[in-house]
């Protein structure tokens, strides 16, 4: 086995090295060392009267300046167009923005329009490039009003408790109702009724806010629920069964998407860590449903807590060493993102200290649990403007509340956080919410498109035919999604063996692969931060330009993986159930995020050991 192991890490290594990086979408003015960079999309649907902008970014690799103008004109007259800025001087190694904004008249018929922008240097050389934009002018969709609104955010929460009790019933993940329902919100009402429940603006402007959230309530459920001790007694195998699984599925699928859908190395390895890790929410609630070991149990439920932090972790260390640019140093990059997380750690530490012993004088008091959740935001909030990472304060907040017995033992404190029922009920609830509409979300961001160009390509003989195609993209997530069942089984092996688990037991650690919510919100982060939305560097301009055609791809990706690796899981559990024979006891109070809401903490038997004798 070791063998076996050494030599396909050879392989994928010699893999990479042997392939080249991609880069953006850069167009050369002739004879001259400016270059343009698309920025986004060049083709985009929008209704009568409304606005919509193409963006570029000019980048002058000198060493002169340049003097440039740009001029936009449309097929169609009635479409109105301003450059912004139509003239300027660039200086060498300097980046601009440019902006086309165009208005569309108020009505008319259904058509494609031309836009055609033309990049001009004007001093010390004379030269030009001309780039097309496409606009799509469509018919305005109906929309819904405030009264009808309310009643679908009604009806979303009912349908999310109908979906537990569906689960508790069939075993079929609740995730998978939610995502659906959005589907059918989403891309199915628009484009086969014509009804925007949610409007794309609206859609758009929330995504940041919505996907904060529910990332600092992702990283303090997992401090919070994280056992220090328990990770330490078992830090041998719980490190070889995450580390194997999560290293080897990030590179593996960063390999797939370089060879399969032709994507730059590093972009793929990003989606590898969006999607390496087992979902809490998904494992814990199955774990209690089967007939396991302990042991087994220990293993996948520690393993999915621990992967959820790795793989926001990650993601925020790629996504600054793309920021860095395609000469960035990974020394100073990783320095940076060191600095950010020591800074998250002080203000954790603090935070989370401060209120333990506040907890002492307030523990009795209605309305501790909020006021927690309140701290938590400020938390963020105080970190993110030091220049820390919010997210990891908010972790480590969430590990000092989770483990207070041994911290308070450590700094010799007589407080202790109380988790009543009261507390934990309002903990499950408020998971619950917030991750009903984050799956619902998931389902109405998806790309209801199988036909049209997509921006895939491969060199694989007989696929290349389909270069361009929707066909080449589901290849490619297929590919991904049978790279997570590989890697499970290769992982699910090697712990087996080192456990003595049984064949059945080896059957379940690699069949218990779900995604789910980490996954869907790690997929829209790399898209919804303020290098990409509102760029100000020339590293920022070049983060953006490398990842706008890969923003439909990874919410897409995200959606069809977790659907394929919760099916999954829902079958490997059926199929170990009928082996075990009888009936699997289902737990009704399967609810949230993790432990708090998954299990009883005053009775708690997966993660507690018993004492030692005296």
């Amino acid at each position: 086995m070791r063998r076996v192991i050494a030599l396909l890490a050879v392989a994928l290594a010699l893999a990479f090295l042997a392939v080249p990086p991609a880069g953006a979408a850069v167009t050369a003015i002739p004879n001259t060392p400016v270059s343009v960079v698309d920025l986004g999309s060049a083709s985009k649907s929008v209704a009568f009267g409304t606005s919509v902008n193409f963006t570029w970014a000019v980048f002058n690799g000198g060493p002169p300046a340049y003097t440039m103008n740009v001029t936009a004109n449309a097929s169609s007259p009635d479409v109105a167009l301003e450059i912004v800025p139509s003239s300027f001087t660039i200086a060498r190694d300097e980046a601009l923005e440019v902006r086309v904004n165009v208005t569309t008249p108020a009505n008319g018929d259904p058509r494609s329009v031309t836009i055609r922008v033309t990049f001009r240097t004007l001093a010390p050389v004379v030269s030009s490039i001309q780039l097309n934009a496409t606009l799509v002018l469509e018919a305005e969709p109906a929309g819904v009003d405030v009264l009808t609104a309310f009643v679908a955010i009604g009806a979303i929460i009912a349908i999310g408790f109908t979906a537990t009790l569906i689960f508790e019933r069939t075993r079929v993940p609740d995730l998978l109702i939610l995502i659906f329902l959005g589907v059918l919100l989403g891309p199915v009402a628009l484009e086969y009724f014509g009804i925007s429940f949610v409007p794309a603006g609206v859609l758009e402007l929330a995504t940041p806010y919505f996907t904060a959230l529910a990332l600092i309530i992702i990283l303090f459920d997992g401090g919070l629920n994280l056992p220090i001790m328990q990770v330490v007694r078992r830090l041998g195998v719980i490190g070889l069964q995450t580390g194997v699984a999560f290293v080897l599925t990030l590179f593996a699928i960063g390999f797939v998407t370089v060879w399969v859908l032709g994507w730059p190395l590093l972009v793929g390895i990003l989606l590898g860590a969006v999607l390496a890790g087992t979902s809490s929410a998904v494992v814990i609630g199955v774990v209690r449903a089967i007939k396991v070991s302990e042991e087994t149990k220990v293993i996948l439920t520690l393993e999915s807590v621990l992967t959820d932090v790795l793989c926001v972790v990650t993601v925020i260390a790629l996504i600054e060493l793309l920021r860095g640019g395609p000469g960035a140093s990974v020394t100073i990059v990783f320095a940076e993102l060191g600095q950010a997380f020591a800074v998250a750690t002080a203000f954790g530490l603090f935070f989370g200290v401060g209120w333990l012993v506040l907890l002492r004088r307030i523990e009795k008091k209605p309305f501790a649990y909020m006021l927690t959740i309140a701290i938590l935001f400020i938390l963020y909030g105080l970190t993110e403007a030091s220049g820390g990472s919010g997210a990891m304060a908010a972790f480590v907040f969430g590990l000092i509340l989770g483990n207070h017995v041994e911290f308070a033992k450590r700094l010799n404190m007589q407080a202790r956080f109380v988790v009543d029922d009261r507390i934990k009920q309002f903990h499950s609830e408020l998971s619950f919410v917030i991750r009903t509409f984050f799956f619902v979300f998931l389902g109405l961001s998806f790309a209801f498109r199988f036909g049209g160009a997509w921006p895939v390509s491969t060199t694989l003989p007989f696929l290349s035919m389909y270069n361009g195609t929707f066909t080449l993209f589901f290849v490619g997530v297929f590919a991904v999604f049978l790279t997570i069942v590989v890697v499970r089984v290769l992982a699910a092996r090697i712990t087996a063996s080192v456990v003595n688990a049984s064949p059945g037991e080896r059957r379940v650690m690699w069949s218990i692969m779900g995604r789910g919510l980490a996954a869907a919100v790690l997929a829209a982060l790399p898209f919804t931060i303020a290098p990409y939305t509102s760029p100000t560097s020339s590293g920022d301009l070049y983060y953006q330009a490398l990842m706008a055609p890969y923003h439909a791809q990874f919410l897409n990706i995200a959606f069809y993986v977790i659907l394929f690796t919760v099916g999954a899981t829902t079958l490997g559990v059926a199929t170990f159930g009928r082996g075990t024979g009888g009936p699997i006891p289902v737990p009704s109070e399967i609810r949230g995020f993790g432990f708090l809401s998954q299990w009883n903490l005053d009775e708690l038997q997966i993660l507690e050991e018993p004492p030692p004798p005296e």
